[in-house]
């Protein structure tokens, strides 16, 4: 194979037309036999993992081999390969992208240049706050397994260690409370923070739990603290610091039983919101995504879902009015309450149950007619 020096591959940074905003990086012009091949060869992914890399600079310039590739998947378009990274691409940060053709058996094509670049942060004379967190009661079960922490404005991935604590009664930063992992667990608008307290000290029987207890004791009185060190994309601190006062009550260790759910049906021909009441709070993020209402037979129906009263309640308003008939509302098998309990099962339960092995993994309906 030839490939005239017109047609050399070019490096770029582009978009990705399914995500819109989002940037990834892509070698263009790659000829129709090398993109046949990659379309038909069941190695292609690791082929393509080899050949598109994309890495973080470091500060002293390492070369590409001292750091590791982020995290990402590929893609084969019509005239070349493309990279979207799992996380959009953090401004003020330098990326390197490099593109061996050898890997993709081209040892004929000139070696493309490697790509530098870094987006820039943006500027604002406004400074950032926390908008919520949640859950946003201020009593919350013992085995609470997660908060939600809503900022105003994009931030900056790596400051939660050092600026997020649990405080005990005595007002003190509980050891080892909050699970710290790898990758800061953040949306891709850098605007909601998933902070997680340590699963191993929640679930009863295992190592942390046993060694040092569970972080939070029915009766007492905690607050979780962000403070005002965090940086915004713009290099600010928070306007403020943050602080949630709640108070631990008795632990929820069941499954879901949606049986236990109140439903508040709408009027057909208007478009009066759909309700849902629960008896305890679910999981705010999964309550947004993890509901849906379909005409019977048909896919889920659009409008605007809404939820309030400490996320115990959940409305669903549709963006035409409701027609007389039937409906079903599709429950996710994953949507879990404040502690981890899901349809299936609760969090804290024993690793291995009877009965398991043929637990019913399917997403759950509930029927309605209007």
């Amino acid at each position: 194979m030839s490939i005239a020096p017109t047609e050399q591959p070019t490096l770029l940074l582009d978009s990705d037309s399914a995500e819109e905003g989002s940037l990834c990086v892509s070698v263009r012009n790659l000829g129709g036999d090398v993109i046949g091949r990659l379309r038909t060869c069941p190695q292609a992914a690791r082929l393509l993992r080899s050949a598109l890399r994309v890495s973080v600079i470091g500060r002293g310039g390492e070369s590409d081999r001292d750091l590791p590739d982020i995290f990402g998947r590929h893609q084969v378009l019509a005239d070349g390969i493309r990279f979207i990274p799992y996380f959009p691409f953090e401004p003020g940060v330098g990326f390197r992208a490099t593109f061996d053709p050898s890997v993709l058996g081209c040892p004929e094509l000139a070696e493309v240049p490697r790509l530098e670049f870094s987006l820039p942060r943006a500027t604002s004379t406004q400074r950032s706050y926390v908008k919520h967190v949640f859950p946003s009661d201020d009593s919350l079960p013992d085995n609470l397994l997660r908060f939600y922490a809503c900022f105003s404005d994009p931030m900056q991935r790596g400051e939660s260690q050092a600026h997020i604590a649990l405080l005990g009664p005595d007002g003190r930063p509980i050891p080892d409370a909050l699970y710290r992992p790898p990758v800061e667990l953040w949306d891709t608008s850098m605007t909601c923070l998933t902070i997680l307290l340590d699963p191993g000290r929640i679930k009863r029987g295992v190592g942390p739990n046993r060694a040092l207890g569970p972080p939070l004791r029915a009766g007492e009185e905690y607050t979780l603290v962000i403070g005002a060190g965090m940086l915004d994309m713009s290099a600010h601190p928070l306007r403020e610091a943050f602080y949630k006062a709640f108070h631990a009550t008795e632990a929820l260790r069941r499954p879901i039983e949606i049986e236990q759910w109140e439903i508040h049906c709408p009027a057909a021909n208007s478009r009066q919101p759909l309700e849902l009441m629960f008896p305890v709070p679910l999981d705010w993020a999964l309550l947004w995504r993890g509901i849906t209402v379909a005409v019977e037979g048909g896919p889920p129906i659009d409008g605007r879902i809404a939820v309030a009263q400490g996320e115990r309640r959940w409305c669903f308003t549709p963006s035409a009015p409701w027609m007389s008939g039937s409906y079903k509302i599709s429950v996710a098998s994953g949507l879990e309450d404040v502690c981890g309990n899901s349809l299936l099962a609760a969090f804290d339960r024993p690793l291995r149950e009877p009965g398991d092995a043929g637990r019913e993994v399917t997403n759950r309906s509930i029927p309605v007619r209007l």
